[in-house]
């Protein structure tokens, strides 16, 4: 039996019965019956995609199991340890869409091969957000996000998959009022976004952890900022910042843009970049 946390890839063994390795092969259709010289179908296409994939030569890659692919079938089977006896049958594999992760073991070295195996996953790490219906909007496909770690690294995750609004508890409604009523019955509401960290070497040894995820709501680009702290509420209304001119300063008045991350968006007479403005400590 593999380890939990282990990657199954194609042909490497799932596990092993009687000392025989039961490998992994890719694809969409298990194998449910007796492949063998004369049977056709994409099941056959799918083992003969495998085998070369693995190396294995000497047949026509297509829907016909030849006895060109039992010779392929046969130095496969050598390789595994397996009787050779160039026909496949069901439980000789498993079939799966691709690499998958080991999530726990179902059974132990010596018990019998009955019931669950094991459980699996795929090899990708993404994270998931439960997102308010009322920041629904926030979540664009493709869109970056910022992932805060648990150890306070950040990381840049990109949305690739956004779902159908559900709610956790009575809608007080028609479920599709959810998304657009205000009332209790959709405070619970929410988005099931995923995102994926494109270098995944940057979440470490992280396989399950909570995270924080950051959307942008606006972006601003080739504007003026300063830390919010630095600004001056004059009297009558409006804002100003202290700028340092030689050894003196004055008050000029800004008007505000964006708010993000500490910073204000400001922009006004005078005010340019590389101004320097007083911050209180």
């Amino acid at each position: 039996m593999p380890s939990d946390g282990d990657t199954v890839t194609r042909g490497k063994p799932v596990y092993k019965v009687n000392q025989q390795s039961v490998p992994l092969l890719y694809g969409s259709v298990p194998l449910y019956r007796t492949l063998k010289p004369g049977v056709s179908g994409s099941d056959v296409k799918m083992l003969e995609k495998n085998l070369k994939a693995l190396g294995y030569d000497g047949f026509t890659v297509d829907s016909d199991y030849t006895s060109d692919t039992a010779a392929a079938v046969e130095e496969w089977q050598d390789d595994l340890g397996r009787t050779e006896t160039g026909e496949v049958g069901p439980g000789d594999a498993v079939v799966a869409s691709g690499a998958r992760r080991v999530a726990k073991a179902g059974l132990a070295v010596g018990d019998s091969l009955t019931g669950d195996v094991l459980t699996w996953t795929g090899t990708d790490r993404v994270i998931s957000v439960d997102l308010p219906v009322q920041y629904a909007d926030l979540a664009k496909k493709g869109g970056k996000s910022t992932v805060t770690l648990p150890d306070n690294t950040t990381v840049t995750a990109v949305v690739t998959d956004i779902g159908t609004p559900t709610s956790s508890g009575d809608s007080g409604g028609e479920g599709g009022d959810q998304q657009k009523s205000s009332g209790s019955g959709s405070s619970n509401a929410t988005v099931p976004v995923e995102l994926k960290v494109e270098d995944a070497k940057k979440l470490g040894a992280y396989q399950a952890a909570s995270v924080s995820v950051e959307f942008a709501a606006e972006a601003r680009s080739n504007v003026l900022a300063v830390p919010i702290s630095a600004l001056f509420a004059r009297p009558g209304g409006g804002y100003a910042v202290e700028v340092v001119t030689g050894s003196k300063t004055e008050y000029r008045d800004v008007k505000l843009g964006m708010f993000g991350n500490g910073m204000v968006e400001v922009s006004g007479t005078g005010i340019t970049e590389g101004t320097v403005v007083g911050v209180p400590k």
